[in-house]
């Protein structure tokens, strides 16, 4: 499988809201660095995925970028939160036929703030 295809079944499977999908094309000890957390299994990135997926209402896929062992992918999340839609820049490393490393980069301030008020409530 090239990295395009490898790519567009990963986000497929994410945003279609199947975690078990989406988590066979990740290495076991993938490098996930994002705006929010950070997480170097597969398994425990894709539980929060699993979580933030609850929230999530839509997504559309901006652009994309592809060559032999990265990606790039630019989309907005649509939120069912106060955050509303959230503009996403997502980079990826491709090793082995599998995701290895992902960046994810979107304003994390409207999400930094509702995690804030449910921890005083």
């Amino acid at each position: 499988m090239d990295t395009r295809e490898l790519i567009e079944q990963y986000h497929r499977a994410w945003t279609e809201g199947d975690p078990a999908a989406a988590r066979q094309f990740l290495a076991d000890d993938l490098d996930f660095q994002g705006s929010i957390d950070t997480f170097t299994r597969a398994e425990d990135f894709i539980a929060a995925l699993t979580r933030f997926r609850q929230t999530v209402t839509g997504v559309t896929l901006l652009k994309s970028f592809f060559d032999k062992e990265s990606a790039a992918l630019l989309y907005d999340c649509n939120t069912a939160t106060p955050a509303g839609v959230i503009r996403t820049a997502e980079f990826f490393t491709v090793s082995g036929n599998r995701i290895s490393a992902i960046r994810l980069v979107f304003d994390a301030t409207a999400l930094r703030e509702m995690g804030k008020q449910m921890a005083e409530k």
